[in-house]
């Protein structure tokens, strides 16, 4: 499932998640300047969340209450192997909580739990293209 849209479009992308993502933990890739965080920051506000919603590049992990539950949002961009995400224990929070990784591949080697894959491709400056894959 795949779908184009223009930054001025954001809660459109945001819809075409809500209908589309069919899991609890939320992997997102694509180059640096795509637009994750902005898309997340959107989507966070959509499901309910009221804070601000910042990137954790620097944190790792931002926590939010949305009104169905908590929502994690991380970034794995720094983390440089699977030890250190044993040592964070960046996998309990995958239990009853909306998980959305930002940089997840390297959580990809261990992760056996249903997610949902969400890639943004950078078309040009003013557009971009979403793709969702449940697993």
């Amino acid at each position: 499932m795949e779908i184009n849209y223009k930054l001025t479009e954001l809660n459109k992308a945001c819809d075409f998640i809500l209908n589309n993502v069919k899991n609890e933990i939320i992997l997102i890739s694509g180059d640096v300047g795509a637009g994750k965080t902005t898309l997340i920051k959107e989507y966070c506000k959509l499901i309910g969340v009221n804070e601000v919603v910042n990137s954790p590049t620097y944190t790792l992990i931002n926590e939010y209450l949305s009104k169905n539950g908590n929502v994690v949002h991380m970034d794995l961009y720094r983390v440089k192997n699977i030890n250190e995400i044993n040592e964070l224990g960046l996998l309990d929070y995958f239990e009853n909580n909306l998980v959305i990784i930002e940089w997840p591949e390297i959580i990809l080697k261990i992760l056996d739990l249903n997610h949902s894959i969400l890639k943004i491709t950078y078309l040009n400056k003013n557009e971009r293209k979403l793709s969702i894959k449940n697993i």
